[in-house]
Formats: structure tokens, sequence, C-alpha cells
């Protein structure tokens, strides 16, 4: 098991809700219907758009995090991004990512410490992308950009290309590869996320290590620790769900 705590608080975050898909809707199609449906409170902060794919990836990356379910059934995400607020169109928005999986290949991770500019439009696709949420943070984003840039030229903080090697042999069966989530080691994107927003001064998921952190991390706080946040800084985490694909569920 993955040293991960439980929140106390019993109920789901009344913020945070299920939004069912319109039949053949597409992700960006329901993306922009999140983000017109936010409401004021959510403000103007940088969002999270938390995905679960259907994928030969997506599949090892949610049995990966098994690890940080009580039940130890398999995640409903696979990967996050971090999205800027701005543009009301949700396909040209400005996101980042550290993708396992990366549309337009790694090109040369170590200029960037592995982070990529994220085309949402990559993960229009509901077929291969069932699971989709959007997180947002309440926090003012210049911080996160200010937080972002250090991530991606500062190495010595959070080695993300290091990250990145030790999930490719796992993701793709090479030899004896384990679960890098059981040594501590964090799938890149939420690692990301994680260490950036702390950086900038907002704790994001209490439970877990920030190096340790995985979507399946950010879920749980976005759904189970709203009276922490709003104890901590006043506003809870904000935003909308969808989990229609479920790789298997606990008997009884």
């Amino acid at each position: 098991m993955l040293d991960i705590r439980i929140s106390p608080t019993a109920t789901p975050n009344p913020h945070f809700l299920e939004q069912p898909r319109a039949r053949n809707q597409t992700n960006l199609a329901w993306l922009q219907r999140a983000l017109k449906s936010k409401g004021k409170k959510a403000g103007e902060g940088p969002m999270l758009l938390l995905l679960g794919g259907a994928d030969p990836i997506s599949f090892r990356l949610r049995v990966a995090q098994s690890h940080a379910r009580h039940d130890l059934t398999p995640s409903s995400w696979s990967h996050v991004v971090l999205v800027e607020p701005g543009t009301g169109d949700a396909a040209s928005a400005r996101a980042w990512e550290l993708s396992l999986d990366p549309a337009g290949g790694f090109g040369y991770p170590p200029k960037t410490n592995g982070v990529q500019r994220a085309n949402l439009r990559h993960y229009d696709d509901a077929r291969r992308f069932p699971n989709i949420g959007l997180i947002h943070v309440p926090i003012e984003l210049e911080p996160v950009r200010e937080a972002l840039h250090q991530f991606m030229h500062q190495r010595a903080v959070v080695d993300a290309v290091d990250l990145v090697t030790r999930w490719l042999p796992y993701v793709w069966g090479a030899g004896r590869a384990g679960n890098p989530l059981l040594d501590g080691q964090g799938l890149p994107s939420a690692v990301m996320v994680e260490t950036v927003m702390g950086a900038a001064g907002f704790e994001l998921t209490p439970g877990i290590a920030s190096a340790s952190s995985c979507p399946e991390a950010l879920w749980q706080a976005a759904r189970w620790w709203h009276e922490y946040h709003a104890r901590e800084d006043g506003t809870p985490l904000m935003g909308a769900y969808l989990t229609d694909h479920v790789l298997c569920e606990a008997p009884g």
C-alpha cells in the first residue's frame, strides 16, 4: 500500500459535482460546459484537468494507482494537465503537462525538465479518455506561472526527467520494472502540479507527500479534503467530473 492519509471528512465536496455527458459529446465540449458553469466563487485561478484513459498506457497507470485506494481497485484517472484561465475557448487554452505519452513526442526533455505544452485537442476523444474532471484551484495565477518557470529550469528541486525514465519501463512492460509509486516515485504529471502549487502557496493534497503524488491523490483531495482546504485557505477546490469508465469494482 502507498502511504496516504484518508480524509476525516465523511461527506464528499458539495462544490465538486458530477456533470453528465450529453449524447455523443466530446471532451472539449464537456470541458467548455464545465467552464461556463463554474460560478464566480471558482475565481480566475489555475485549473487542473483530470483524465482517465482507456488505452494500454492509461490502463497500466490506473492499475498502478490502486495502491492509493483503500479498496485496491484501479483509479479512474491516468493523467493531469495544468490549465491556465484566459480565453473562453477550451480548445485554445494555454496548458502544461508532463505526459508519458506526449502527442508530439518527447523531444529533448532536459531543456524544460520534461514539461510539455499541452494541446487539449489531443484529449478530445471521449472513447480514448472516457473519464474527465476539472478542478479549480483557489490561488492567484501569477505565482503559479513563476513556480512553473522555476520547476522547468531548476531540476535540483524535482528531477522530472528522472521520474519519466523511471515510469516508462513500467508502462512499457520492460524487463522486470515494478510500480514506481511503491518506491515513493509519483506520476510525473501529478508531481509537477503538486510541486508547482505548493511553491505558489497552496497545499493541494494533504494526504500524501508531493514527491509521491498521483492523479488519484488529486481526485481524493478535490472530493474529500474540502473541509481542510476551506479551513486553511477559505475556499475549497471546486469543479466537475465524470467517471463513467470503471475498470473493476470492489466485491460486495
